[in-house]
């Protein structure tokens, strides 16, 4: 395959340790209800946190227990658009909590 063709198929991207959090970072593909591509902004890649769109980390749900607030507040339309979203909106450290 070529590197071009790899990049076709990725579906996550790993982007480092979180400088304020201290976990693995990746931007990462899910798929909607109708079946469109989105993208996400996580912390660690098995138990993970999803950064909204309210600037806040969020524990992700199984997917039968997530609402469409919480897809629509966590997901992006490409892997460019959540990156500058995190670059341009994480600070500093957040205290992660399951609410």
């Amino acid at each position: 395959m070529t590197k071009e063709e790899w990049f076709e198929k990725a579906t996550d991207f790993y982007m480092g340790i979180c400088p304020y959090q201290q976990r693995p970072l990746y931007i990462s593909s899910r798929k909607n209800g109708i079946g469109e591509l989105k993208w996400v902004v996580q912390l660690e890649h098995t138990m993970c946190w999803v950064l909204g769109k309210d600037k806040e980390w969020h524990w992700e749900p199984m997917p039968s227990n997530r609402t469409q607030y919480f897809i629509d507040n966590t997901r992006f339309d490409s892997p460019d658009e959540a990156w500058e979203f995190y670059g341009e909106n994480v600070k500093g450290e957040k205290e992660l909590y399951v609410s």
